[in-house]
């Protein structure tokens, strides 16, 4: 399987398994927060993402009312408990059909953060994302 491939799939998995998503006028607004240790190394290295006990990013994708994935500009952010803020920067990964944007992002153990991301879907809606996470650092060796 090609390398953009198996991300997708990974990403796709995670966000189907999880089912979180908000809907505006017949399109969902999927979302997902990924460790990056979850991606094999060669996709991490391939999209220019570091691996690492302390990172993540943050997978969102949209789905039309006709079930086909959707193009969107995506501007937000994520704080965490103490109230530091830092922007997310999207990346898109186009395959196929298949759009999704990812943004990485640090975090220190047992952090919770809470993001806002603003959605722009073309020639669509536009709605707001909020959600929390809380998230941990593998103390694994």
């Amino acid at each position: 399987m090609r390398p953009v491939l198996t991300l997708l799939a990974t990403l796709w998995s995670l966000t189907a398994s999880a089912a979180q998503f908000v809907s505006v006028d017949g399109h969902e607004v999927h979302y997902v927060l990924v460790n990056t240790l979850f991606l094999a190394p060669e996709v991490a290295h391939r999209h220019s993402i570091t691996r690492a006990k302390d990172r993540a990013i943050v997978n969102l994708s949209v789905i039309g009312p006709d079930g086909r994935a959707r193009q969107a500009e995506l501007k937000g952010n994520v704080r965490n408990l103490i109230g530091q803020i830092n922007e997310l920067d999207f990346a898109r990964v186009k395959d196929g059909e298949a759009i999704y944007y990812i943004a990485p992002i640090r975090f220190t153990d047992q952090d919770v953060l809470r993001f806002e991301i603003d959605v722009a879907i073309a020639d669509g809606p536009s709605t707001k994302v909020s959600f929390q996470e809380r998230m941990w650092v593998d103390s694994t060796p």
